[in-house]
């Protein structure tokens, strides 16, 4: 019973581990998400660089990405997204902390 309790507590240390926030994570949620409309780089297409998005605090990135807020408090264009239900595919909940931190270390990673 004891080996069981361990490697049960082992499982359960693992899974945390690899749930902390990585810009390989990242890649995904921007590859679904984001890519279409600032390119594969962040550099901007149809929407803007990102370059100054991935200098901002996490909840500061948060905030543009479910309120539609930057941090001077300029209201994102409407055709930006706002991420109330999760990134795609959508789950109901909006995206975690994980998740936000994630795709900003990802952008960062693309020195936009």
């Amino acid at each position: 019973m004891r080996l069981l309790t361990l490697t049960a507590l082992g499982l359960s240390l693992l899974t945390v581990a690899s749930a902390a926030p990585s810009a390989a994570a990242g890649k995904a949620i921007y590859t679904a998400n984001c890519a279409g409309c600032h390119g594969a780089n962040a550099k901007g297409v149809v929407g803007p660089s990102l370059k100054l998005a991935a200098t901002w605090t996490p909840a500061q990135f948060k905030t543009a990405l479910v309120i539609g807020k930057t941090p001077k408090g300029v209201t994102l264009k409407p055709m930006m997204p706002r991420f109330t239900k999760g990134f795609a595919p959508k789950t109901g909940k909006a995206p975690t902390d994980d998740q936000i931190r994630s795709l900003q270390l990802y952008i960062k990673s693309l020195k936009p």
